[in-house]
């Protein structure tokens, strides 16, 4: 379904990188001027930073400052020749690909049928629109995702292509908080 700009093995490119440190140094940035109390930004600094990082939201509220930290110098250390941590991968394709299907999904929800020539030529806009090349599998897919959910079928994509365990990426990028006390 997804091909090109996403794919297991190969390094990111430099702008890819750059796209998630910059994610990181925003993150870093609203976590703390909330814990000094700032004043909470308007909605569409929110909107803006989910629409083109779907998914960033949930690491606002539930990544520990210390992991955005850690995730933001490891990029910066990518960027400089480093190693990159397979998270990044797993997380730019992440990014792409929810971008792609929400795209898809609101131009879809309503259809009661979509041909192969009105599939493929969303696609075509879904892929311009995401940075992530799309096919009209997947944007059958996104009208009937696995139980209702977008992340589901997302995850599954990864998993194929990065030939590691959906629950694993999910885990790995997404990460949740220890219970209260535990």
């Amino acid at each position: 379904m997804t091909s090109g700009a996403i794919h297991g093995g190969a390094r990111l490119s430099p702008e890819a990188l750059s796209q998630l440190a910059r994610k990181y140094r925003t993150l870093a940035e609203l976590r703390r001027a909330r814990a000094a109390g700032e004043p909470i930004p308007g909605k569409e600094v929110f909107r803006a930073l989910a629409g083109e990082f779907p998914g960033a939201l949930n690491e606002l509220d539930n990544l520990p400052a210390d992991e955005i930290e850690r995730r933001g110098a490891a990029l910066a250390r990518a960027l400089a020749g480093g190693p990159e941590e397979r998270w990044m991968a797993w997380m730019h394709g992440y990014h792409a690909l929810m971008r792609a299907a929400l795209y898809v999904k609101i131009r879809v929800a309503r259809r009661a049928a979509l041909s192969e020539g009105d599939a493929a030529a969303l696609a075509e806009r879904a892929a311009r629109h995401a940075g992530a090349p799309v096919d009209a599998a997947f944007v059958l897919a996104v009208k009937s995702p696995p139980d209702g959910r977008l992340n589901r079928l997302v995850l599954g994509l990864l998993a194929a292509t990065f030939g590691a365990p959906a629950a694993e990426i999910r885990g790995t990028i997404f990460p949740r908080r220890p219970a209260p006390g535990g």
